[in-house]
């Protein structure tokens, strides 16, 4: 799958799409278990104004927002 299928794909502008790029990889690197974040599982991606991150949301009800510093955090 690619990230051209996610809805709100097309709303990112090129930094965020970097950022999306950059930020996904290495929290992917960071997982022990990747497969409950793969790319499959991105129902949405949303840009989270208020915390200046992009936040995606998963299959399963996680929504983890990855920031211009190039770190993650999940919503709670």
């Amino acid at each position: 799958m690619e990230w051209d299928q996610v809805k709100g794909y097309d709303q990112l502008d090129e930094n965020q799409i970097e950022r999306l790029s950059l930020v996904y990889a290495r929290h992917m690197e960071a997982l022990s278990d990747p497969t409950v974040y793969a790319k499959e599982n991105v129902r949405e991606i949303k840009r989270n104004q208020e915390q200046h991150s992009l936040a995606l949301y998963f299959k399963n009800g996680d929504v983890i927002n990855y920031t211009p510093e190039g770190e993650w955090f999940k919503s709670v």
